[in-house]
């Protein structure tokens, strides 16, 4: 059986970009002001909590997925790309979905643009964008 030399590299890439969907991610990323909330991507500055919720893929259990909250841009309340912080969570064997929730501070969210950059065992794995504007 002969089997030419563009075969083999087709039948070579299929195999790369199954592996590259089978590698561990998040999906289904939402932002919302409560666990069972609408996605939003603005939030007024008096919202209790933002949650960040992630249904996982290919994650196996034991792995750390971690939450990084970052103001990336709030006027001067806080410097570009502030770490606000970071939580971590441990997979667990019929772990489907990761939730990273912050509550609101003391004296409001600031008004500016956000994200909650999201890692498993430590790589990059997503980001969620949202920002908190007055009349949201």
């Amino acid at each position: 059986m002969f089997i030419s030399k563009r075969t083999i590299a087709f039948l070579a890439g299929l195999t790369l970009a199954s592996a590259a969907y089978a590698a561990p991610h998040f999906a289904d990323v939402t932002v919302s002001d409560s666990d069972d909330g609408d996605a939003t991507e603005s939030f007024a500055t008096d919202t209790p909590q933002i949650v960040v919720t992630a249904h996982l893929v290919d994650v196996a259990s034991g792995s750390k997925l971690t939450g990084t909250w970052i103001a990336e841009d709030t006027g001067g309340a806080a410097p570009p790309n502030y770490k606000i912080d970071s939580a971590d969570v441990t997979a667990g064997s019929i772990m489907n979905t990761v939730t990273f929730r912050l509550s609101k501070p003391n004296a409001g969210w600031p008004v500016g643009t956000y994200r909650v950059d999201m890692y498993i065992d430590g790589k990059p794995a997503g980001a969620a964008h949202f920002k908190v504007a007055k009349d949201s």
